[in-house]
């Protein structure tokens, strides 16, 4: 089912928008998150309530900290996703799940009286020219992601990449910046890269440059300047 089928047009005119630090979200992969603030909160039970169980979760920009109660400013492209799971605690908070759906560019929406922010999204093509990257470019992409995961299951033996053979080049790449790459300036580069070829020659480049990083790491001692 495609993510359209999942997000109606309609809950794009008013989406829900929760701001967080170091978040980078993807479609195609789950985010499960913790909600305790009291606006986040009243975004939750809106969004239930209203039977729109959606919001986007975008990246807040350096300096955020001293307006964070406010509205600090935000990344614009972001990642709506579905609420797949939820669960109300006895205290207010929520625990969820959300799967990731589709890139959009938000356009701010007044608060008016709500405790939160809203956006009208607009839909953007995460798919831009899968069709023409090429075999060998995806080949290469794969193969050093799977030497990273190598080394990741020294120390932790479950660690999978979560990528199947059938999956489509554009969701191969989401997937993998979603399971390796942890620097939120790289993750929102990623995401920001609508054409496929480019987003998987830089993504590449991350993974090679994570992968030299963890070689260092484990090589023996006196052979790293």
């Amino acid at each position: 089912m495609s993510a359209t089928n999942l997000l109606p047009v309609d809950w794009l005119y008013e989406l829900a928008v929760f701001p967080l630090p170091r978040v980078v979200f993807f479609p195609g992969t789950p985010l499960p998150l913790h909600i305790f603030e009291p606006r986040y909160r009243a975004l939750m039970r809106d969004c239930l309530k209203s039977g729109r169980r959606a919001m986007a979760v975008t990246l807040l920009k350096p300096g955020y900290e001293s307006q964070y109660e406010g509205s600090p400013e935000m990344n614009l492209v972001c990642c709506v996703g579905r609420i797949e799971q939820h669960e109300e605690l006895p205290d207010g908070r929520f625990n969820l799940v959300l799967r990731g759906l589709a890139r959009v560019r938000l356009h701010e929406l007044p608060a008016g009286e709500l405790l939160y922010r809203r956006a009208h999204a607009e839909l953007l093509d995460g798919k831009l020219n899968s069709e023409r990257v090429a075999r060998d470019a995806l080949t290469t992409l794969v193969s050093t992601a799977s030497l990273v995961g190598t080394v990741v299951r020294r120390s932790h033996p479950d660690f999978s990449l979560g990528v199947l053979p059938d999956d489509p080049p554009h969701q191969v790449a989401d997937t993998l910046a979603d399971r390796l790459l942890a620097d939120p300036e790289a993750r929102q580069d990623i995401l920001e890269t609508l054409d496929v070829p480019e987003r998987i020659r830089k993504l590449t480049g991350y993974i090679a440059g994570l992968l030299g990083q963890l070689d260092s790491q484990h090589a023996p001692r006196g052979m790293v300047q």
